[in-house]
């Protein structure tokens, strides 16, 4: 008797992290932004605070709230809004300026969605032209990781 297990989701039968992840990814209902995030050019603690990022779980101030913490929940840079994950790193004001900044420096004029998850979905930079793409696809993880 062969005691064998033969992998369905590759052509060589053998198991894959990458094909358990793509399988995993063709049934989810919840488009993830792999392709930008699980960059070979990107080291991989910048990576890892991307993917926590997409799915709103950075440890924020608002998560601590959620975790039952008693605090004031304010943005550290404009003192404004409530400091989520989404706010800190696309809508605040003072982070607004670094973005508005690669935008310029790519000649880009783009309206950010409300989450990051989405952002980085839309992040490909087929506009920028094929020099410059790669440059433009890892700014924005650099700039989340900055900030």
């Amino acid at each position: 008797m062969d005691d064998r297990v033969i992998w369905k989701k590759t052509k060589s039968g053998f198991f894959t992290v990458k094909s358990l992840y793509s399988a995993e990814e063709l049934r989810s209902v919840v488009r993830f932004p792999r392709k930008i995030i699980w960059s070979p050019y990107v080291p991989p603690r910048v990576g890892f605070f991307a993917w926590e990022a997409s799915w709103g779980k950075v440890l924020t101030l608002d998560q601590l709230k959620r975790r039952g913490w008693s605090l004031s929940n304010r943005c550290f840079f404009c003192l404004a809004e409530e400091g989520s994950t989404n706010h800190i790193l696309i809508h605040c004001t003072k982070t607004r300026v670094s973005l508005e900044l690669l935008f310029a420096l790519f000649g880009v004029t783009w309206v950010l969605p409300c989450l990051v998850r989405e952002t980085l979905l839309g992040w490909f930079g087929a506009f920028v032209g094929k020099k410059r793409k790669k440059a433009w696809k890892l700014t924005f993880l650099f700039l989340f990781w900055a900030v």
